[in-house]
């Protein structure tokens, strides 16, 4: 499947709420343009969360094995290999 080309990238649009969040934080701003910020960066939150869904959902494709999902938790503190675990993915 084709990425369309208007589609922004995940990392843009944590970018822009980023900046949206520092510019709200300053309260420099007057309210309509504090409002307008708000706005873009609700939006730019929606369209990376829905990014992240499409992700989660791709490798639980993947992951699919004989009709079942095959799951299993990451632990990025964890020290011991998971491969002990009787768990394979492929």
């Amino acid at each position: 499947m084709a990425k369309k080309k208007d589609e922004p990238k995940f990392e843009d649009l944590v970018s822009q709420v980023e900046q949206a969040l520092q510019q709200l934080d300053s309260g420099d701003l007057p309210l309509e343009e504090a409002l307008k910020r708000y706005e873009e960066g609700v939006a730019a939150l929606r369209q990376a969360f829905g990014i992240l869904k499409k992700a989660e959902k791709k490798v639980q494709l993947l992951s699919e094995r004989d009709g079942e999902l095959a799951t299993q938790d990451f632990d990025v503190e964890e020290d011991e290999p998971a491969e002990d675990s009787g768990k394979k993915l492929f």
